[in-house]
Formats: structure tokens, C-alpha cells, sequence
């Protein structure tokens, strides 16, 4: 565990000092301050414009943040043939893989704290501090998070980061219209269409599960019975895919 640890640590280090992580991370914080421009020009209840607004640039720039890491961190040990010196130490390409995701997971989780903590600072002086929802919404986003960064990592096991980008957003798109999708397959005729939409919203994860925006803009709690079926799905799906991922790890050939 303790290797595990170490491979967490270098790589939560490695994503920090990332030029393009802090790019996305300044444009996030722009994001939030210029949300709080909408009070001129929104009509209606301002307050939760600025709320939705800033929430909903959050959210898709932490995504972009997942999956940026998801993909790119296990190719650059690839492209920079580090694998080769990693793999004649005595660690197994499970803990490495592990190791990774775990430093993921530590700098997503350092992203959202830091990007709330903005919120918090931005909005409070005009609406005061955020009520239990928006905490709730934080922490149902690291679940989301968590879950996308996994797919990333599988996909970045055996694909470019070209291919490996382009799947991770397929299942981003198709995970927050899940519901659609089987919604148009119920209805559908019977045929390849309906099995082909029913079968996809079976196996691939449903992204609205974790999102809780709305409840945090309008300030309705949740109840704790479906915050902890949401959670038990994303962390279960979590490391059903990270097993894939280290499966399709271990067999790959390097050379």
C-alpha cells in the first residue's frame, strides 16, 4: 500500500504543476466572477441565475479537468518509456495504475475544494453563504468526477489520447442524456434502435445521477437515502471500471 501511496503523491505533484490543469483552473475562477455579471442582465430571480450559472461552469470545467487527467498521465509514462523503468521495479502495473488514479482522485478533489472555496468568496457577499445543497452538490460531483476519470484511465490503457479523449466524452454526453435515451428506446419500435438504446443505457453509467445543480440552486435537500444509493452506484461503477482498466494494464505489451 505504501508503493500505492507514493505513485498517489508524485503523481497529485505532477498534475499540480501542469500548465494546462492551472489554464483551466484560471478560466473556471474567471467563470465564477463573471457570473455574478448576469445580475444586469437577467431577469427574475437573479440570485439563482448567478447560482445556476456559476454551478453549472464549475461542474463542466471539473470535467474537463477529469477527463484531462484521466487520459493523458498514464500515456505520458508510455511516451516517455518511464513504464520501462517503472516496470522493473518491484510493483506490479495494477499498483502503478492505482497509484495513478489515487493521485487523480487527490487533485480533483483539491480542484473542487479550491473552485467551491471561490464560490463561496464570489457569491456569498451578495447572496450570503451556500446553503447544505450546494455542499451536497460538491460532493455528488466528486462521485461524477471519480466515475469519469476511471472511464478516461481505461480508455487511455489501450488507446492514443486522441481516441482515448474522443470515448471519454462519448460517455460523458451519453451519461448526462441517459435518461433520454431510454426514454426514446421505450418508445421506440421494436427493432435494432430500441435494443441498441436500452442496452446502452444498461451498461454505460447515468452522469445525472450525481447531479444535483438544480437542487442547490433552488435550495431543496435531498434525501440521504438516494444520496447514498447515488454514491454506492458511482463508487461500485467506479471500481468496476478501474478493474477493467488495470485488467486491460496488466496484459498490454509494451514493447
Amino acid at each position: 500500500m505504501s508503493r500505492i501511496w507514493v505513485i498517489a503523491t508524485n503523481t497529485f505533484r505532477e498534475a499540480v504543476r501542469d500548465r494546462i490543469l492551472n489554464s483551466i483552473l484560471f478560466f473556471a475562477v474567471l467563470l465564477l466572477g463573471l457570473s455574478l455579471a448576469l445580475r444586469e442582465l437577467s431577469i427574475g430571480d437573479t440570485d439563482k441565475v448567478v447560482r445556476g450559472v456559476a454551478l453549472g461552469g464549475v461542474s463542466m470545467l471539473a470535467a474537463i479537468v477529469a477527463l484531462f487527467l484521466g487520459v493523458s498521465l498514464v500515456y505520458k509514462e508510455i511516451e516517455r518509456r518511464t513504464i520501462y523503468t517503472l516496470a522493473a521495479k518491484p510493483i506490479a502495473r495494477w499498483q502503478l495504475l492505482l497509484g495513478k488514479y489515487l493521485g487523480i482522485w487527490l487533485t480533483l478533489a483539491a480542484e473542487v475544494a479550491l473552485l467551491f472555496a471561490f464560490y463561496v468568496i464570489i457569491v456569498s457577499p451578495q447572496q450570503g453563504l451556500p446553503g447544505v445543497p450546494v455542499l451536497v452538490s460538491a460532493l455528488m460531483l466528486m462521485v461524477e468526477l471519480s466515475l469519469l476519470s476511471a472511464w478516461a484511465m481505461l480508455f487511455s490503457t489501450f488507446a492514443s489520447p486522441v481516441t482515448a479523449t474522443a470515448y471519454s466524452l462519448c460517455i460523458y454526453v451519453i451519461g448526462h442524456f441517459a435518461d433520454d435515451l431510454h426514454l426514446f428506446g421505450e418508445r421506440a419500435e421494436p427493432g435494432p434502435f430500441k435494443t441498441t438504446a436500452l442496452a446502452l443505457y444498461r451498461v454505460l453509467p447515468n452522469l445525472e445521477s450525481f447531479n444535483l445543480r438544480t437542487e442547490a440552486v433552488h435550495g431543496v435537500a435531498v434525501p440521504v437515502s438516494e444520496l447514498c444509493w447515488s454514491a454506492a452506484y458511482g463508487f461500485g461503477y467506479t471500481a468496476a471500471v478501474l478493474a477493467v482498466a488495470m485488467l486491460v494494464f496488466t496484459k498490454r505489451d509494451f514493447k
